[in-house]
């Protein structure tokens, strides 16, 4: 019977570790396959490259055994799989696919080679969020505008003056917000 970590291992070195390591030596830079989701792309790429390797892993095996000596069991294929996925990785390390690894220690930093100077993705994402927030209260105020010249136009005088001036500021805030979209539009803080 198989050890639960034994079995997670496993699937992991089968599954993910050599095709993942091998995206990141392809695409050291972040964001280089999808601006937003490049995470998941290099996970699912991963396990697609994972599998290829594994089964051209075990081909190869499978055509250096001999009568003798069958070389298509755990430890070679876990040898062979774990020594790619090593080389895969420190290959992608001096590309500058892992720059948190300067986070274990300073030396082992290495910038990403040929990096394009681009704003973090923590500031695009907050200006996005920004922009999608702003769009929504005018959104919201239009359809209030909407329902207070509705009101305004039914109401006795002293009514109508306080529907007036209400109009007055959600069209200012709207002017506001418009200035504001453009600005967060044009990439300009």
């Amino acid at each position: 019977m198989s050890n639960p970590l034994q079995v997670v291992l496993g699937v992991a070195i089968v599954f993910l570790l050599p095709g993942y390591t091998l995206v990141n030596l392809l695409f050291p830079r972040r964001g280089e396959l999808d601006p937003e989701y490049d995470q998941v792309y290099r996970i699912t790429l991963g396990m697609g490259m994972s599998i290829v390797i594994s089964i051209l892993v075990g081909f190869g095996l499978n055509a250096i055994s001999t009568a003798q000596h069958g070389y298509v069991s755990a430890g070679p294929l876990w040898t062979v799989l774990l020594t790619l996925t090593g080389l895969f990785a420190v290959l992608g390390w001096l590309r500058g696919a892992y720059p948190s690894a300067g986070l274990i220690h300073p030396s082992l930093y290495r910038p990403t080679s040929n990096a394009e100077p681009k704003k973090p993705k923590a500031l695009a994402f907050d200006r996005k969020r920004r922009l999608d927030r702003l769009i929504l209260e005018r959104e919201r105020l239009l359809a209030d505008l909407k329902v207070l010249s509705d009101r305004s136009s039914t109401s006795n005088p002293q009514r109508k003056l306080y529907y007036r001036r209400r109009i007055d500021q959600a069209r200012e805030r709207i002017e506001k917000i418009n200035e504001e979209v453009r600005r967060l539009g044009s990439g300009a803080d």
